[in-house]
């Protein structure tokens, strides 16, 4: 994932979801001991940030107008130069005017990361050429991804349609997230179940219903 994207994905309309893309990664490891550091951006679409270190109020931050006064949601920064030898676990709750429209936690402990694995699409059409995408990746027990994640991922298809892309997958050839792709059969219909298993964090399943096509 490019954390570049984050500034593009808080640049909404008014009246669109809440967003709050962190503009890094929450990594207290080698190369990053002590966090994110004393000038962290955080993009968002929301009025006010409060942040939260282990529970207890951090900081309360506003878009920094002053620097980016052009931008639809100018940027959030906070001081997040911290000891990570304590594990410190950040919470960021958004808020549109009083109101909180969104609370995101990361955390930095890998021993409760976890696979995520979901599809695009839950339905397909039986005419050998639809398709969909199916995402797999490393996260925090949040759901947050995890920098530099590594494991093997392995696949197994059952039903009605075939299964593009390597497997196994080296999740460290490619960020640490990949994708694979279910693609139906000529007038193959019924349930298709793929099964995601990483070497470390077990396995996550999908199901994709394939119906024929209207005449």
């Amino acid at each position: 994932p490019k954390l570049g994207a984050s500034f593009y994905q808080a640049q909404t309309q008014a009246g669109a979801p809440p967003v709050i893309a962190p503009n890094f990664y929450w990594d207290f490891g080698k190369q990053s001991p002590r966090g994110p550091g004393k000038d962290a951006a955080i993009f968002s679409n929301c009025d006010r940030l409060d942040l939260f270190i282990n529970g207890q109020k951090h900081a309360t931050l506003t878009p920094d107008t002053q620097r980016y006064p052009h931008l639809r949601h100018a940027p959030f920064f906070a001081d997040l130069d911290l000891d990570g030898g304590a594990h410190p676990e950040l919470r960021i709750d958004g808020f549109m005017g009083n109101r909180l429209a969104l609370s995101r936690s990361f955390s930095p402990d890998p021993s409760q990361d976890q696979l995520f694995f979901e599809a695009d699409d839950k339905e397909l059409l039986a005419d050998g050429s639809d398709a969909t995408r199916l995402v797999f990746k490393v996260v925090d027990h949040f759901g947050a991804d995890r920098l530099g994640a590594e494991g093997e991922v392995k696949f197994e298809i059952t039903g009605p349609a075939d299964l593009v892309g390597d497997n196994p997958f080296v999740l460290a050839d490619s960020g640490g997230v990949g994708a694979v792709w279910v693609r139906t059969k000529p007038g193959a219909t019924g349930r298709v179940r793929v099964t995601a298993t990483h070497s470390t964090l077990g396995g996550k399943s999908v199901e994709i219903d394939i119906r024929r096509v209207e005449s």
